[in-house]
């Protein structure tokens, strides 16, 4: 990774319509086309070298997100100098495709995303993508594949750019983020996922990336806490800058920096990130492709799809409410056809494994004619051994724990962390020795002796390594920066070797909150508040109760600190864990962007009478220019008591 702190398919059926408004023979056309997608005309700018119409050679292409107020041919606040742009174009021998995010021509926002009332569309620009690909691809002279194409966003449209760049990795092997917006809700208006930039930085592990911060823009503080969510993922292939400057690409009458975006695209086309051996994929659509995976499902509510740790001998396959540690979607089927590299009409032998379960079903499953398997699967969670004739293993990681059992990180303690593999293509392989060594992107993580030798034990397809001596001295975070620790594991021997991490809570050591009020199905209404926007607010009812406010068994209830929703943390027993639910808000700003959330936990219907609860928590305020989240931390405690 790279810091700078100064300035330095889907092959969908077409009918196509062009109507340029330059001549034939111009550099700069701004052109129209029959959509599939919005069954409808979309417009696009497309530029192309001065040489273009005097070779036969093809061309690299980067595709322009504009942002909130933009269009194909304008976006005002970025301050482009889009009569420069032709000279960029045929200085880098380039095409470059500027796409309009106009939903229709009432609709001033773009793309179908943000709060929850501006997702009103059927209609998805991520399905958009793949056909404005294809169509450029098939009308103009491109090399046409991924490690020559490449997007570079601003605004609303930097969020679209690291969005579809993870969505379809596969498509792309760069992508530029100039001062994007750090999270909106995506999806359709019966289901849409707020899709947390910070957290999805694993869809990108494959492209080439670069984020544009500016110092004096209003997003400055929500994008420091992206940009940490990209250090806490330990990416190799990113870079960050923090310019000086307001919400902009350029100041205007320049295009150094847009130049300098540019320059990063053809350099990553030049060298490519190697792609991983191994693959994770967070998906909020309900069906959808990547890497020559296809996923089907009956997802009818919010949350993510998730493919993890993908290779041929394997996968993992999970769904999530929210990331990063979301619990399961309820009731989720999925349908999975995995990509076509097996031998052709053959039978393979399926191990899959249900971790919360712990239940283990073999299968035999035969390919189809062009060499995939199909796999009818539970979302609630399974690892996935595709056995060949090599028959090596394929290490995971299936749980972990510390000496008291549990799963927090407790700062000022030095704790044994327990961690078990999976092998997931049987029980019976003796591969000799491992080593596994564990390491951490965060400084207040201290790991003594980080690796450990062992021998496989025969028969076991879980293997109990000894454990890890672990300190940290993490202090909880003020900002929307990720919360918790992920801890990177290496498995390997001489001849094999599997990369797979763990994302483990801290309990901080925070005084307690008090003024502590319980919605158990009554609204909350508040007085002595802080700001004009909250007086006189009086909340709606998000538990469910009888409504006295004393917390009781079975209910389910949201807590507050003063105003303030809590986001709630725990392992109690008598907590149902797989029935939280989140519920979000608007943090108030000169923009709408940044969501703070919390959680409506249920009690379970076993609680005894006086059991103590404790949680950790915080709620977030957040100021308006710049916009900064202000979180607070606190542990709170509540007594359930019977009826």
């Amino acid at each position: 990774m790279k810091i700078f702190l100064n300035e330095v398919f889907f092959l969908l059926p077409v009918v196509w319509l062009f109507v340029s408004c330059s001549s034939p023979g111009s550099l700069t056309q701004d052109r129209i086309h029959y959509s599939e997608v919005f069954h409808n005309e979309r417009h696009y700018r497309i530029y192309l070298p001065a040489n273009y119409y005097k070779s036969n050679r093809e061309y690299s292409v980067i595709y322009f997100f504009h942002g909130w107020g933009g269009r194909h041919f304008e976006d005002p606040s970025a301050h482009l100098d889009y009569e420069n742009i032709e000279k960029l174009v045929d200085k880098y021998q380039l095409i470059m495709v500027m796409w309009d995010g106009k939903m229709d021509d009432e609709e001033k926002r773009p793309y179908n995303i943000g709060d929850h009332h501006d997702v009103k569309y059927d209609i998805q620009m991520s399905d958009y993508f793949p056909e404005l690909v294809q169509h450029i691809d098939s009308n103009y002279r491109t090399v046409k594949n991924r490690n020559n194409r490449g997007i570079i966003g601003f605004s609303m449209g930097g969020f679209m750019s690291f969005y579809i760049a993870g969505k379809y990795p596969e498509m792309v092997s760069a992508a530029v983020n100039i001062v994007g917006s750090p999270g909106f809700f995506v999806g359709l208006p019966e289901n849409h996922t707020h899709y947390p930039v910070k957290y999805t930085f694993d869809n990108l592990a494959d492209v080439g990336l670069l984020f544009i911060n500016r110092t004096n823009c209003p997003m400055v503080g929500l994008n420091d806490a992206v940009h940490n969510g990209a250090l806490w993922e330990n990416l190799g292939n990113y870079e960050y800058r923090k310019l000086e400057g307001d919400h902009q690409v350029d100041i205007p009458g320049e295009t150094k920096v847009f130049e300098s975006t540019i320059n990063f695209v053809v350099e990553q086309f030049k060298n490519p990130p190697a792609l991983n051996d191994r693959w994770t994929h967070y998906d909020l659509s309900k069906d959808f492709d990547t890497w020559d995976y296809s996923v089907k499902s009956n997802k009818s509510e919010p949350g993510f799809i998730v493919l993890e740790n993908v290779d041929q001998d394997g996968f993992g396959l999970y769904s999530k409410q929210w990331l990063p540690k979301g619990p399961p979607i309820k009731d989720i089927q999925i349908s999975l056809t995995t990509t076509p590299k097996y031998v052709p009409d053959s039978l393979y032998k399926v191990q899959i494994v249900y971790p919360k379960e712990d239940k283990t079903e073999i299968r035999n499953i035969r390919t189809n004619q062009a060499g995939s398997l199909q796999f009818d699967l539970s979302g609630n969670g399974c690892e996935v051994g595709i056995l060949t004739k090599d028959n090596r293993p394929d290490l995971v990681v299936s749980d972990y724990h510390f000496s008291d059992g549990k799963h927090f990180l407790i700062p000022g303690e030095k704790q044994q962390l327990f961690v078990e593999l999976l092998n997931r293509k049987g029980d019976s392989l003796p591969f000799g020795e491992i080593k596994v060594e564990v390491s951490c992107s965060d400084s207040s993580v201290l790991i003594s002796q980080p690796s450990v030798t062992f021998s496989v034990c025969n028969g076991e397809k879980l293997q109990r390594i000894p454990p890890f001596e672990i300190q940290c001295n993490k202090i909880p975070p003020t900002d929307g920066s990720p919360a918790w620790v992920k801890l990177n594991l290496t498995i390997h021997n001489d001849s094999l070797k599997f990369e797979d991490d763990i994302v483990v809570p801290v309990w901080f050591d925070v005084a307690p909150f008090e003024n502590i009020k319980v919605d158990d199905g009554i609204p909350v209404s508040f007085t002595n508040l802080q700001s004009d926007y909250l007086k006189n607010k009086v909340d709606s009812a998000y538990g469910i109760g009888n409504g006295d406010g004393v917390v009781n068994p079975s209910e389910r209830i949201l807590l507050y600190k003063d105003s303030c929703r809590l986001r709630l943390f725990s392992e109690d027993p008598y907590l149902v864990a797989e029935d939280e639910t989140l519920v979000d808000e608007m943090l108030p700003g000169i923009w709408p962007d940044g969501f703070t959330f919390s959680s409506v936990v249920r009690i379970a219907d076993d609680c005894p009478d006086g059991h103590e609860i404790e949680f950790l928590g915080h709620y977030e305020t957040k100021t308006h220019m710049p916009m900064y989240r202000s979180v607070h931390w606190g542990k709170i405690k509540v007594q359930v008591k019977k009826n």
